[in-house]
């Protein structure tokens, strides 16, 4: 018979209709990750909550029995829709098809399988009957251990799940802590009656009050869902994406503990090390690699990988805890096997053009010198001249490439306190006794940076000497960057120090008709073409040596001149820009030569 309604029955009913409701909100989104699961353990409260609650007015004891059958199915899987929820919504979506998880499902349909049969072999509980609490229609049986059991198991489901989410929160910091402590922390209300309840603790053993703490849950998951976009930000995202940044990566990764043992790999190291599959975590790592050092940097190994002998740089890394202890370290591996042959047939080459190439050059200009002085005839003689000429030239070309090879091929030489005017007036020194130019230094005696020497030396080199051929009084083709200068009276080329806000800038001047757009262009081009291509060394010395000094360098061509911008921050001692050690800016005049 049907007593009256009383308020704990309402408030188990309207506990099922908000998480009907929630239900009906959360529907949209069940495709997302871990949706559907979220969904179904909501419905599942929504079918214990509303069963309860009118269980509790049915006082036949052969109906009111049958409202136990979804009472207990939406308890056991509860825990299995949680966890495959925790598992899906934290990244671990292979572990829902795993022999475990089968397992965990199995195990619940055969609790409810029990439950439904209990009146037959009484394994769940014994001593089922009406025993009003209330005015409501509470039941007493007898505990027995296979319940104990399966409650057991829905408590290790919701605390495997809260766990993971949980940790999610250590884990990724404040991207995703706020949604997933919410819903790791939900299932503590609603667990706390519910092992009262089994362990029958209280005044009315028979009153589970676990549904009427649903709404306090739900509470929690509606603030991640509507407040913290549960389904937008989802830890998901960054565990798959950390796994597949190192999988994906196409290069070997390993873990190393502090005990030299392999605890955790990508295929590309099970590839390369020769591991064997599935069978290698946990082992020494020494036993697959003897000659690598997981706590040693810079090392180089030899593996054949399928039939090919390749060469590999080891990269290691220590792993800390926040307290600085070291808990293993991870072992990179970088193929260098192109690179190595690329600079053994660079070296190769580079000894072939200069040396051999360079010394049949210099014979082949000997003998052109000495056929201009033996012939008479003025034509003969003025294509041998062209011919020594592009002959030194590409000599010249040569003696660039072992400049950028003595200054910028190896290590940096260290950096120094340089004066600056020696070094241009040296410079200009030298190049005075090929060339009747005026070079004009306008930098003061006192301004020193500290760089270092020998790369900035080449760089002040190459843009005078660009500056003097580009002015050059004679309308000829130089051997060098092939083109063509204009006839004006002497050429000049001005060096001079400016005013900046920080570091040292030079400005490198010529009056003459200015580099070719085709030359500029060629060095902010990745490659170089057959159709466009540098015809010269120097600018590219100018570029490598300045970036080289972590300066930067701007050209500025007109009608009536080019102007190169070099500013250095040079670079001093502890890697930081230094200014002129004298601690001021250099004007923007000085004296002519």
């Amino acid at each position: 018979m049907l007593q009256s309604l009383p308020w704990l029955a309402f408030a188990s009913i309207a506990s099922g209709v908000v998480s009907v409701g929630f239900v009906w909100f959360l529907w949209p989104y069940r495709d997302r990750l871990g949706g559907r699961f979220f969904v179904a353990t909501i419905g599942c409260e929504a079918l214990w909550a509303l069963s309860y609650g009118v269980a509790l007015f049915v006082f036949d004891p052969r109906l009111r029995y049958a409202f136990e059958v979804p009472i207990w199915l939406a308890i056991n899987f509860i825990g299995v829709f949680f966890l495959a929820f925790a598992l899906e919504y934290t990244g671990r979506s292979e572990l829902l098809r795993s022999k475990a998880m089968g397992a965990v499902v199995g195990f619940q349909v055969l609790h409810t399988l029990v439950v439904v049969t209990n009146p037959i072999h009484g394994i769940a509980w014994t001593g089922y009957r009406i025993d009003p609490v209330f005015g409501l229609a509470t039941v007493t049986y007898a505990h027995q251990p296979w319940l104990f059991v399966n409650a057991a198991g829905f408590v290790a489901m919701i605390g495997v799940a809260s766990f993971l989410l949980a940790e999610t929160v250590f884990s990724y910091g404040p991207l995703y802590r706020t949604q997933a402590a919410a819903i790791a922390i939900s299932p503590i209300f609603p667990g706390l009656p519910f092992l009262l309840w089994l362990a029958e603790v209280g005044s009315a053993p028979p009153l589970n009050l676990t549904p009427l703490l649903f709404p306090i849950h739900l509470a929690f998951d509606m603030y991640a869902f509507f407040s913290r976009d549960m389904f937008d930000m989802v830890p998901a995202a960054r565990r798959i994406a950390d796994r597949a940044a190192i999988d994906t990566l196409g290069t070997p990764v390993a873990i190393v503990d502090a005990g030299g043992r392999l605890i955790d790999c990508n295929d590309e190291a099970t590839r390369v090390l020769g591991l064997p599959a599935g069978a290698a975590l946990g082992g020494q790592f020494s036993a697959y690699a003897p000659e690598i050092d997981p706590t040693a940097s810079g090392e180089t190994t030899a593996r054949t990988v399928d039939g090919v002998e390749r060469t590999y740089t080891v990269t290691t890394a220590p792993l800390e805890t926040a307290g600085g202890t070291v808990v293993g370290n991870s072992v990179v591996l970088q193929d260098i096997t192109a690179e190595r042959r690329r600079e053994q047939r660079l070296a190769v080459l580079n000894r072939v053009l200069r040396h051999n190439l360079r010394n049949d050059l210099n014979v082949v200009q000997g003998y052109l010198d000495l056929g201009v002085d033996r012939v008479d005839d003025p034509d003969v003689r003025d294509m041998l001249e062209t011919a020594a000429r592009t002959t030194a030239g590409v000599v010249e070309l040569g003696e660039k490439a072992r400049s950028i090879e003595d200054t910028m091929g190896t290590d940096a030489g260290g950096t120094t306190t340089l004066a600056i005017r020696p070094v241009l007036e040296d410079i200009r020194a030298d190049l005075l006794v090929d060339t009747d130019a005026e070079i004009r230094i306008e930098v003061p005696a006192d301004l020193s940076v500290r760089t270092d020497a020998a790369v900035l030396a080449v760089v002040f080199e190459n843009l005078l000497e660009n500056g003097v051929e580009h002015s050059s009084t004679s309308s000829q083709v130089s051997p060098d960057d092939g083109v063509e200068h204009t006839d004006a009276d002497t050429p000049v080329v001005t060096v001079r120090a400016v005013d900046v806000d920080s570091g040292v800038c030079f400005e490198v001047a010529d009056d003459g008709p200015g580099i070719p757009d085709h030359e500029l262009e060629v060095l902010g081009a990745t490659e170089e073409t057959a159709l466009e291509h540098g015809s010269g060394l120097g600018l590219w010395i100018v570029k490598w040596g300045v970036a080289s000094l972590g300066g930067t360098v701007e050209f500025d061509t007109a009608d009536d001149g080019t102007t190169v911008r070099v500013t250095l921050p040079a670079v001093g001692n502890d890697g930081d820009p230094a200014e002129p050690v004298d601690g001021t800016h250099p004007p923007t005049h000085g004296d002519n030569p």
